[in-house]
């Protein structure tokens, strides 16, 4: 309970932090970040969104957060509410390595709402943050993404609406 409160003020305090960013759009961007919820979808969605990013030319880190530390469910790269401390401190260094790398954007799907999540989520160093709609984290996200049809997953909603950001900047002929 008293992680939860103090990491919860800390995910505040790193928001308020955030300045504004210059946004690259998505076709010349590079590196993008993915942390999701092993409660999410499937792994086999999320790795489908992967290798189509990569197809894209895009550099995809991905980290999974594991509800339960001792079951380690997946082969993808993750982490545990055992890896952050009860004062903020992570004790990982895989998620040490993917927190300090720059990205162009930071992409989370989640929907349980779990607090490390956002918490790990607010020190991803990025230029635009993308989520699942949520009413009560729209602070948390530049670009919130609601699910749209019920057979099409949500991570490939996200890809798509991440295709839709151009840079309109005026171009003299």
């Amino acid at each position: 309970m008293l992680k939860k409160a103090i990491l919860n003020y800390k995910t505040r305090q790193a928001l308020k932090k955030r300045g504004h960013q210059n946004v690259v759009d998505f076709r010349n961007s590079q590196r993008i970040a993915i942390i999701c919820s092993d409660l999410f979808e499937n792994e086999e969605n999320v790795s489908q969104i992967i290798k189509d990013m990569r197809g894209l030319g895009k550099d995809v880190n991905l980290m999974v957060f594991c509800h339960q530390p001792k079951k380690k469910i997946t082969e993808l790269p993750f982490f545990t509410s055992l890896d952050v401390s009860v004062g903020g401190t992570i004790n990982s260094e895989e998620l040490n390595t993917f927190l300090n790398q720059p990205y162009d954007f930071a992409l989370c799907f989640d929907q349980s709402g779990h607090f490390l999540i956002d918490y790990v989520f607010s020190l991803i160093k990025t230029r635009c943050r993308v989520g699942v709609s949520n009413d009560t984290k729209y602070h948390h996200y530049e670009l919130m993404i609601q699910k749209g049809q019920e057979n099409t997953p949500l991570s490939s909603e996200v890809l798509r609406y991440l295709k839709m950001i151009q840079n309109h900047e005026y171009q003299p002929v």
